[in-house]
């Protein structure tokens, strides 16, 4: 009997047209939310990362609804944290026992150390790893660890809170032996596919870190795409490392777009530029709810998509140089190398090795 509660990915039928242009398909994406998912999560406990606002607000509202047993909002402080607790439970109507917070500021390694003993005390169980935080300045800003602010939160912290989450995950998968196996999902875009080669050339080793954190040449539009193409090297790792199970992957990794969204994602843009883009989204972006959708979605997804992008309710085709092995493999080099520098059994906790 097939499990109602795992949705089957597939990689057509869908998606917006063929040779479509980009406003056209964003249009079409408006036009053609995401399924909302009717699949149950009693029984599990899930973390939700950003939960407090916008997309991650949004899915854990879907999470608690349909049943999440334990849900686990990682936000920056506990106010925020008790604020969108107050405001699921408004909307859920769920016992309040089924939320907790635990508090981690992406801008510092220190904080994702600290998050995952914190976050042990909560549970002994994670089923689901929703790992949505993640930031989109208007100028450079430098992390106290020297990396521009979206490297900081989007790859490097992402990265060592993926690893450091992997062993709760496959001690999940060992003691429940479920069908539907721990999910570690990362919030992406499409927009990865904007990065263009010859950007890299600013780069005398053409290294995609080095750049992302380039201070001198730092473009706003330039650097979402490719702290995106960053962090897909980041989730392609985690998938290499947690593909061999006796049964297929032990956990299932994969990425998620949800499309242009009517969030707070631009908050620290300044109020010219949210005027100018508020009727743009008017037009060409889902709600937040709809982009939730997207997010709980991947979270369901069966082995099949484990290292896939899920994006327009399908296993959409990542970018050229997302799927170049060589180019991805020596990004990956690079983030793991700063990664043990405050972690430096990282690379052995990824491949469960000692």
């Amino acid at each position: 009997m097939a499990n109602t509660n795992i949705i089957t990915a597939r990689e057509s039928p869908g998606g917006p047209p063929p040779g479509a242009s980009d406003l056209a398909v964003m249009r079409w994406g408006a036009k053609h939310p995401p399924a909302d998912p009717a699949v149950s999560f009693a029984g599990q406990t899930v973390l939700v990362t950003g939960a407090n606002t916008g997309l991650g607000f949004e899915a854990a509202v879907k999470f608690s609804a349909l049943g999440a047993d334990k849900l686990i909002l990682g936000v920056r402080s506990a106010e925020r944290g008790e604020a969108a607790r107050a405001r699921i439970l408004e909307r859920t109507g769920r016992p309040s026992n089924t939320i907790s917070i635990v508090t981690v500021d992406l801008s510092t390694s220190t904080s994702v150390k600290a998050f995952i003993p914190a976050l042990e005390k909560e549970t002994s169980r994670l089923d689901i790893a929703l790992l949505n935080a993640g930031i989109c300045n208007p100028t450079y800003e430098a992390s106290k660890e020297g990396w521009e602010m979206g490297v900081q939160v989007n790859v490097m912290s992402t990265a060592l809170m993926a690893i450091l989450l992997l062993p709760i995950l496959r001690a999940t998968a060992a003691a429940t032996g479920r069908a539907s196996k721990p999910h570690l999902v990362f919030v992406n875009s499409h927009g990865h596919k904007g990065v263009k080669e010859d950007w890299l050339a600013k780069s005398p080793d053409k290294s995609l870190l080095k750049v992302t954190n380039d201070a001198d040449k730092w473009d706003y539009v330039k650097s979402y795409s490719l702290v995106k193409l960053l962090a897909l090297a980041v989730m392609r790792a985690v998938a290499r490392a947690t593909a061999a199970g006796p049964n297929g992957p032990e956990i299932i990794v994969n990425a998620v777009c949800p499309g242009l969204c009517k969030t707070d994602l631009g908050r620290n843009f300044g109020m010219m530029a949210k005027i100018m883009q508020a009727p743009f989204q008017a037009i060409f972006g889902r709600t937040a709810e709809e982009g939730g959708r997207a997010l709980v979605s991947a979270t369901a997804l069966g082995p099949e998509s484990h290292g896939r992008f899920w994006h327009h309710d399908i296993l959409f085709p990542m970018g050229e140089l997302a799927m170049d092995d060589a180019f991805m493999d020596k990004t990956w080099s690079e983030i793991l190398q700063a990664v043990e520098r405050h972690q430096p059994d990282a690379q052995q906790i990824l491949f469960h090795q000692g």
